[in-house]
Formats: structure tokens, sequence, C-alpha cells
């Protein structure tokens, strides 16, 4: 049986057609070929473009997320500040950092007042934390001393976590001492300042109660009294007649490796042979500039001299940048922004400050009636 063969058009019918439709006969007469899938080559460079984009963009978001990590840190202080100016207006004075039934300014012994929480505690009713300041009796911090650990109970009180006391960018949210959590301050007072007065060429001086006793290597020296939050204080804006645009109120220690934030609640307190060195506020020293703390190795050391007020000689201390040992006057203010940390000015102005600038610089601001002419560039 012969096949048959079915043409789909008669022989005469291509060459009764324009041109153009004999190009369209003759696409519909060639095979479709199949499309070739990624190579393996192929894919690898797509996965490595994809990679580079990701290497560059991640940046870029760390950047945006650190920025507004900054940004709410700026509004905390901000808040402390316009909290400090209104604590002003309601207590006629500032703040003490801790307070003495007897202060005596020869020198002498003086006489601790049971009333040593930090001026953190005193801000609480004026940053809406009313609930929680209720809960302390006129600010008897120590009421509930625990003599293993050396840190007071404070009712409680430093087991609440207090946002507007705690700079986002620091890592280190809380410290486990026994059972419970003590949430840190990332924020503390400037007490003033600690060395050479560039304006003067004198000795800053200090306050007449000072800590004698060693801890481990070091022992631990005077304490700043020239700034605006003090020991004993409740100064009066018109104190600061260095200007409250050119003096420093509040800055941070928030660095992560920083051993004495324990908790937000504690003040200063008579301690082994004079101030406790676990307190809210520290004086900006001469040798101790801005990140210190981050730049420096643990156990790593810096030796600064104080002036000592009470018999006007020089003491000087060798203290551990990291750990309880910056937990004195020498602080080594700074924080986990790059290049720098946040300071509130008295007239309640938030400045971020270089870690390049100098400490003369820094000293002059934290002093409120030293005479220098300095001011944040």
């Amino acid at each position: 049986m012969k096949s048959a063969t079915f043409l789909l058009f008669p022989p005469n019918f291509i060459l009764s057609i324009p041109l153009e439709r004999k190009a369209y006969m003759n696409i519909l007469r060639t095979p479709v070929l199949s499309r070739k899938a990624f190579t393996l080559v192929e894919l690898l460079v797509v996965i490595a473009i994809i990679g580079v984009l990701i290497a560059l963009l991640l940046p870029a978001v760390q950047a945006a997320r650190e920025a507004a990590r900054r940004m709410m840190c700026t509004n905390n202080l901000k808040q402390l500040g316009i909290a400090t100016h209104n604590y002003h207006d309601t207590n006629d004075g500032l703040p003490p950092e801790s307070f003495y039934d007897n202060y005596r300014s020869d020198g002498g012994t003086n006489e601790w007042a049971d009333k040593t929480a930090s001026w953190r505690v005193r801000l609480l009713p004026f940053i809406e934390q009313t609930a929680i300041s209720s809960q302390i009796d006129e600010y008897d911090a120590y009421e509930d001393a625990d003599s293993s650990t050396g840190i007071g109970l404070e009712s409680g009180l430093a087991t609440h976590w207090i946002p507007a006391l705690a700079c986002p960018s620091a890592t280190k949210k809380h410290v486990d001492i026994g059972a419970d959590d003590r949430y840190p301050s990332h924020y503390y007072g400037v007490a003033g300042s600690l060395g050479v007065n560039p304006a003067s060429g004198a000795q800053y001086e200090t306050d007449p109660e000072y800590t004698v006793f060693s801890m481990g290597p070091v022992a631990l020296g005077p304490y700043a009294n020239t700034g605006v939050l003090i020991v004993a204080g409740r100064l009066s804006l018109s104190s600061i007649t260095d200007g409250t645009s050119n003096t420093c109120l509040v800055t941070e220690i928030a660095w992560d490796s920083y051993g004495a934030h324990y908790n937000w609640v504690r003040g200063t307190k008579a301690g082994q042979g004079g101030m406790n060195p676990l307190a809210s506020a520290k004086g900006m020293a001469e040798n101790w500039p801005l990140n210190v703390g981050k730049k420096m190795e643990d156990g790593d050391t810096i030796t600064q001299d104080f002036y000592k007020s009470s018999d006007g000689s020089l003491v000087s201390v060798t203290a551990q940048v990291r750990g309880m040992m910056a937990g004195h006057g020498i602080s080594g203010f700074g924080s986990n922004h790059s290049g720098g940390c946040n300071f509130v000015l008295s007239d309640g102005a938030v400045r971020f400050v270089s870690e390049t600038t100098s400490t003369q610089v820094l000293m002059s601001l934290s002093s409120r009636d030293g005479g220098e002419s300095t001011s944040l560039p």
C-alpha cells in the first residue's frame, strides 16, 4: 500500500504570496530549538555578584542602624537635660550626686546621710517614672546593704529597666548580682575636672573626702567637685559662672568592657576609708581621653596626679582603665558610638564630642567656675 503525501499548501501557493509572507512561512517551517539551562560557571558568577552587592549594602545598613541608635541616645540625654532643669526649678538647685548630713570643707571627717541615692533617682519624677521613685523612702538608697557584694539592694529599684538611662548602642544591658539582675545607667554626671587647670596652671580642687583604700593593685584617690553634679551639691545654675553653654552636665560611659555600671540607683556612699568608688558622677581627668577604655587592653593602667585639698598635697593614683578600678572619679568617658560620645551641656543642649578632643578642652568644659574660656568646636 502506497503512503499518501499530504501537502499543507498547493505547490503553486508559495509562489503566489508576497515576499514578506514567504518569510513568515519560512519561520513556521523552522524547527523550534530548546533554550539552554544555566551552566555551573554562569550560576557561580551570579552568586558572586549577589554576594558582592550584599557586602556593599551591609555596611550602609549597619551605619543607618547606628545612626538611629545614636539619635535615640541623643533623645535620652536631651530628656535628662530637660529633667535636670525642671528639678532645678522645683527644688531651687541641681540634683546632688549624693548627700552628707554634715559636710566639712576643712578636710575633717564628714558625716554621711542615709539619703545617698544617685542624681538619677532624684530625676525619676521628671522623666515620667513617679511610680518607681515612690518605692524608695526619700532616697534612702542604702537601707538594704548587701555586705557580701558591697552593692546595696536599694529596695529592688535597680531591678527596673529605665530606657531613658541606657544608651541603645551599649550591649551591656544588665549585671547579674546574686539572684537578681542589676540594670545599669550608661549616663554619668560630670563631677568636675582632675588635673591642671589650663587657665590658671594650678591643680583643680577636689572634695575634702577621698578614697584611700586599695582594691587589688591600685589605690583610688580624690574625687572631683568642680563640676555641676557633685557630692553634697544642689548647686544653682547661677553658680556656673563659666556659662551653662560651656559647662558639661552629663555624658556617657557606655563602652562594653566598663566593669562598674552595676545599677542606676547608686550614688556615692561612705566606704572603706572614704568615698565608695562606684558613684554616679565622675571627673574628667587629664590623662583620660574619650574612649580610652575601648582602645586599651584588660589590665592596662593610667597614672593620674590629683590635688588633695585637705592638706594641699598631690596624690598619684594608678588605676586600671577597665573593670571596677575605673569606677571612681577617674572614669574613662566614652561610648560605642563611632568616634566619640554624647554630652549634655548645662543649658540642656546635647552635643556629640569627638574622641580626638584634647583633655585640656574637656577639663575646661567640666568645671563650672574655673575661668577657662573654652567652648566646643
